[in-house]
């Protein structure tokens, strides 16, 4: 299946966005929801990297959410979990769980970045899991599970906060799959 390519008008839109010229941006910003493509992506998560302008920040998480196309689930994904977003990976987990598509397949990535991630990103997986609908694949709950059980044994340095969290995130997956042996992540 050949790709869409990206029209010029949409790559001027890009270029506007990290223009800087608040009048520019919002062109952009607003040819982007009207004819976004998911190709798209990698450039918004550039731009959120580099802005410091919060409300641009805040319109970009936005265009993220709005994403219809089921295409968009594995890029977006890309960029949560690579290290080099890592400073934005908040962003785009706000993004996720705002979105109305359904990123279940990826469950295993979230209990990773949440149970590896600072607080608010642990926040952030917290909500985008409790809003999947499933149905989970087995082998996703038992890589999971593998993520869960090793927060567990090393968790002294974590916060209280983040091990309700975690906690909360294990007794999700347990309920998705009583099938497995997930008493051992709950204390």
């Amino acid at each position: 299946m050949a790709e869409k390519k990206i029209s010029k008008t949409l790559q001027k839109a890009i270029i506007d966005l990290g223009s800087g010229d608040q009048k520019k941006m919002n062109a952009g910003i607003k040819m982007i929801s009207e004819k976004g493509h998911p190709g798209l992506i990698k450039e918004l998560v550039e731009i959120l990297v580099k802005t410091k302008n919060n409300v641009l920040q805040k319109k970009i998480v936005v265009l993220l959410s709005d994403i219809q196309d089921e295409a968009a689930i594995a890029i977006i994904m890309q960029h949560a979990t690579d290290e080099k977003y890592r400073e934005v990976r908040s962003e785009i987990l706000n993004s996720i769980w705002n979105s109305k598509l359904d990123y279940s397949q990826f469950i295993a990535d979230f209990v990773f970045m949440a149970v590896e991630g600072d607080l608010m990103e642990s926040v952030e997986c917290l909500t985008s899991i409790e809003n999947m609908v499933g149905p989970f694949e087995e082998h996703h709950l038992l890589e999971a599970q593998l993520y869960l059980k090793d927060y567990h044994s090393n968790r002294t340095k974590e916060s209280d906060q983040k091990n309700e969290i975690i906690s909360d995130i294990a007794t999700f997956i347990k309920d998705q799959n009583e099938g497995v042996d997930a008493d051992l992540l709950l204390e």
